[in-house]
């Protein structure tokens, strides 16, 4: 049984295919002139756009076919990627630390001005002012990267009263969940973006 998302999910679709164009020509920009300087952020910036690339167009497939346990999953790789990159504009040397990345260093054992490591929950605090949503929003998601409860709550397809009993639902499809959980799924990617 195929279902087809209501005009707010499609509209939001559509602006997420715009975000997408948005971002490519970003990239196109990047790389300047022939012959143009590069610099160690430029490469770093190059690998975050990839990713997003990616990420947005899996969401959008996953919305699409009503898979709420990976588009939840992607989302999270999504928002990993906006944190990550961003923490090149806390650090002293920017250029310095794209390097270090490109090298293999782990982001969260770097530092930043303040002295303090780049870890995804300084990150989060960080970025809480400016988008509150974040942090509950991140640690939610947390849960879908790893095997957790959350995949088992999401199977759960119903409680009986009565009884007391559980049903459980076993599919690639998950229509039980409303319109504005998809919406959400849709808006924080485009804030991340």
């Amino acid at each position: 049984m195929s279902r087809v998302h209501g005009k707010r999910i499609q509209n939001l679709l559509a602006l997420l295919e715009q975000d997408r164009d948005a971002i490519l020509l970003t990239g196109r920009r990047l790389f300047g002139q022939p012959n143009a300087p590069m610099f160690g952020l430029d490469l770093l910036a190059y690998g975050a756009i990839k990713r997003n690339l990616s990420t947005t167009a899996a969401i959008s497939q996953m919305v699409s076919s009503w898979n709420m346990v990976c588009a939840r999953s992607l989302l999270r790789v999504h928002l990993d990627t906006a944190l990550r990159f961003s923490a090149a504009w806390f650090v002293e040397q920017p250029h310095n630390f794209a390097l270090k990345v490109i090298g293999g260093h782990r982001i969260d054992k770097l530092k930043d001005k303040a002295g303090l490591r780049l870890t995804d929950a300084h990150l989060v605090e960080i970025h809480a002012a400016e988008y509150p949503w974040l942090p509950n929003v991140y640690e939610s998601l947390s849960g879908y990267i790893h095997f957790s409860g959350s995949h088992v709550f999401d199977s759960v397809a119903g409680f009986g009263d009565e009884d007391m009993s559980l049903s459980f639902e076993i599919s690639a499809t998950d229509y039980k969940f409303p319109e504005f959980s998809w919406a959400e799924i849709l808006d924080c990617t485009r804030e991340a973006t």
